[in-house]
């Protein structure tokens, strides 16, 4: 069992092995990484990371704080799902009401590895699934993001 100061040292040594995989994975693909993560241009949806004790996930998320905004959000993209999808072989999980352990609800698109990440043996596994899962998911995203997002905006106006 970890101390609260030593998951701290490697939850900072871990992201910044993740910066360097980033670096090592964009060179071996010929292609600068920059990562969107919540800067989609799309209010309530967001890419990101979650790691725990036992697994990481990559995410695409719709954080709405209004059910009837997610579902719509989650209804709109849902319809590109062939396009997200692709390269995924069907391992996606589409989630509308995903219940997060602080009882928020969102609405989930994402793949899990089942792991150790305190595991340092693991890390490797780890960095390469969250990377190279990440590129795929943001770039599907990035081929409907203005369609999605012209889409999403016709109804608020």
């Amino acid at each position: 069992m970890y101390s609260k100061d030593e998951i701290k040292v490697l939850r900072k040594e871990f992201w910044l092995s993740f910066s360097n995989y980033t670096k090592f994975y964009s060179s071996k693909i010929g292609v600068d990484i920059l990562w969107l993560f919540y800067k989609t241009g799309i209010k309530g949806v967001e890419l990101k990371f979650d790691i725990d004790k036992k697994s990481v996930k990559v995410i695409l998320e719709i954080n709405s704080k209004s059910k009837q905004e997610r579902d719509r959000l989650f209804n709109e993209l849902f319809k590109y799902k062939s396009i997200i999808s692709d390269e995924f072989n069907d391992n996606l999980l589409w989630k509308n009401n995903y219940i997060l352990p602080e009882g928020k609800v969102v609405s989930r698109v994402y793949i899990e590895h089942d792991c150790n990440y305190y595991n340092k043996s693991n890390w490797p596994n780890v960095l390469k699934f969250m990377c190279e899962n990440m590129y795929r998911l943001q770039t599907n995203f990035l081929l409907i993001k203005d369609v999605y997002k012209e889409s999403v905006l016709k109804y608020e106006a």
